[in-house]
């Protein structure tokens, strides 16, 4: 296969606070909107970042064209004692926005009996679940209405997924089972007001699966794009294989899940292209430092076909990546993620990428 030609690479947002995990979406008017986590730059008293902090909060910066972005982050969600996690966008057929995303509540270390889902957080505190919630948007992305826990216990949420011919959304969620993290496809009728459990994708291999992604192919089947971390001792860069499995009964039963010849500690995007082929992108979290893509067949049958595709590899470090894509017309491909340069603040980024036919 032809691949893509990487023609700019754009600053989207970037300020003196820790933006990270973006999520983009094409508004039905025609606009782009991305949302994505905010939390302060603790690095001046803590030396470092940490992915758990309770002033975090989930903001959006919003394009009518994807490449001239909004210059002030307007908030999505905030709350005064939690902190938000993993901002997910999902538009419906009706232009409906419905967001998803989770909390943490951060805790004096003594203050609760430990548990084994605890996090630590600079070593000082231990932070815990909150609950996953959805949010809604009317009017692409302006205003958002109050939001409405999840009622299945113990999820997170970083993906986003798919919406049934019969309106019903299925959106891809995980949570540690009782032999490591699993999936659960779950399902709303009613914008995330409720929820059922439409299937589950259970840990093989010992092998945790996370951080979900769910596409419905061209032949109406549905694939789970699942980052990974294979337990026990093997070398870091073979440790994190992308995992996939189909559904061909909307959600219902799975197959078994298989690796794929793509390696990244960092979750993984899929975006059906206008040509009929699927971009596949991620953080690639190693040594050089930066992002990359494929491009596969659309029903993801051909994966020793497809190449390792380089966008960039100038990254300072590790702390980069949550891909995420748009297609702005019928050449040109808007890869967000996050990222960060010499100066340490990680910010909002932007690859446009032309596609060859």
């Amino acid at each position: 296969m032809k691949g893509l030609t990487v023609r700019e690479h754009m600053v989207l947002y970037k300020d003196a606070k820790y933006n990270t995990f973006p999520s983009a979406i094409h508004l039905n008017d025609g606009g782009y909107l991305v949302g994505f986590r905010q939390a302060p730059d603790r690095r001046s008293v803590y030396g470092r970042y940490d992915h758990i902090d309770p002033s975090s909060k989930a903001v959006t910066i919003s394009s009518a064209d994807g490449r001239n972005w909004s210059a002030e982050a307007e908030v999505l969600f905030d709350h005064f004692f939690y902190g938000v996690q993993d901002p997910c966008l999902n538009v419906m057929f009706d232009g409906t926005i419905v967001g998803t995303f989770f909390m943490w509540k951060v805790f004096e270390t003594g203050d609760l009996p430990e548990q084994p889902r605890d996090r630590a957080v600079y070593d000082q505190w231990r932070a815990r679940k909150a609950g996953a919630y959805t949010i809604r948007s009317n009017d692409d992305g302006k205003t958002w209405d109050q939001p409405v826990a999840i009622s299945i216990p113990d999820v997170a949420i970083r993906g986003t997924g798919v919406q049934a011919k019969d309106g019903s959304l299925l959106i891809p969620m995980y949570r540690l089972g009782s032999d490591g993290f699993e999936v659960l496809i779950a399902r709303t009728e009613n914008c995330g007001h409720t929820w059922t459990i439409q299937g589950t994708v259970r840990s093989i291999d010992g092998c945790d699966f996370q951080e979900p992604l769910l596409y419905r192919a061209p032949s109406g089947k549905l694939i789970v794009l699942m980052r990974t971390r294979l337990q026990g001792s093997r070398p870091e860069a073979n440790r994190c294989p992308l995992y996939t499995s189909e559904s061909t009964d909307d959600g219902v039963t799975w197959s078994r899940p298989a690796a794929q010849p793509f390696y990244s500690p960092s979750p993984f995007h899929g975006l059906l292209l206008k040509d009929g082929r699927l971009l596949l992108t991620y953080g690639h979290r190693y040594e050089p430092y930066g992002i990359r893509a494929a491009l596969l067949d659309p029903e993801c049958e051909r994966w020793d076909a497809s190449e390792e595709i380089v966008l960039r590899e100038d990254a300072s470090g590790r702390d980069i990546g949550y891909t995420s894509s748009v297609q702005l017309d019928d050449h040109t491909v808007l890869v967000t993620y996050y990222y960060y340069d010499t100066d340490g603040y990680r910010y909002i980024a932007g690859t446009l990428c032309e596609l060859q036919g």
